[in-house]
């Protein structure tokens, strides 16, 4: 199998072990009466061993599948006629454009919240229309030019809802509650930047595949939470638009003829 399939199905594959894992402590990790974690527990220990050897083989496996530099945005993440890149990008567009919209229209209470998670769903919907922007320009071989705005959306709604994220949480005591969720956002967020980098002339095929494979990773395993809607659709997002971008990325890393063609990011327009 080609590294660029290989290496987000290895992260598929240990999300879909952690999602297991993660109902498994759900189910005898936690004391039924209290809700503490229980010391020791062998399905708390199993998903945190997990959870770091997914990391550190991720790491390695990028490292190793990094190639070639790239020198822009253009060249890092063109698609030019890939109709499976065109439509998995798309659909996941329309998962981020549910999102806010169930999100803005959902009945919520608790002040700051509140304000937060309509942020949250306004960003949404922005970033949803620069998700689908931003693939058709890559179906077509246009690129999104150096210092692409529409490219940082993604990552600014990510931004908030990590806030309104941490808020609803803040006064549990019980980490473990809600770690997974918030590394999920953290990843993900990380990987929407680390994208977004290359049209600001600071890309690196290493980050941004590491954490956009960490952000599939940690969102299959929260998957298994029990999330409001529009959060599901937002984890769904983050799975399949961070795997679509990841095997775009390692596949044109691997094609040394791309070498030296960023300088076509330039003849994009700016939407900074």
């Amino acid at each position: 199998m080609r590294k660029e399939l290989l290496i987000p199905a290895v992260a598929v594959a240990g999300g879909a072990a952690g999602f297991a894992l993660r109902r498994w402590e759900l189910a005898t990790g936690f004391e039924p009466d209290t809700g503490l974690p229980i010391p020791g527990a062998p399905s708390n220990l199993a998903l945190i061993v997990l959870s770091a050897a997914m990391a550190a083989l991720l790491a390695l496996l990028c490292l190793a599948g990094r190639g070639h530099s790239l020198a822009g945005y253009r060249q890092a993440f063109q698609a030019e006629g890939c109709t499976a890149y065109a439509g998995a990008g798309t659909l996941s567009g329309f998962l981020l454009l549910a999102a806010g919209a169930l999100m803005a229209a959902q009945p919520l209470t608790g002040g700051q919240v509140v304000y937060t998670r309509l942020i949250t769903a306004a960003l949404a919907l922005v970033a949803g229309v620069c998700v689908i922007l931003t693939v058709r320009d890559n179906f077509r071989g246009l690129g999104s030019g150096k210092y692409s705005f529409k490219l940082l959306m993604p990552a600014y709604a990510y931004c908030v809802w990590l806030i309104a994220a941490y808020q609803v949480r803040a006064g549990d005591p019980v980490r473990l509650d809600y770690v997974y969720e918030l590394f999920a956002i953290i990843t993900s967020l990380l990987g929407l930047y680390s994208a977004a980098s290359f049209s600001f002339e600071r890309g690196r095929v290493l980050p941004a595949s590491l954490f956009s494979l960490l952000g599939v990773y940690f969102s299959l395993v929260t998957l298994a939470d029990g999330h409001q809607l529009p959060d599901l659709l937002l984890y769904a997002f983050s799975i399949l638009y961070l795997l679509t971008n990841t095997v775009t990325l390692l596949r044109n890393a691997a094609r040394p003829e791309q070498t030296g063609q960023g300088e076509h990011d330039t003849e994009g327009s700016s939407d900074a």
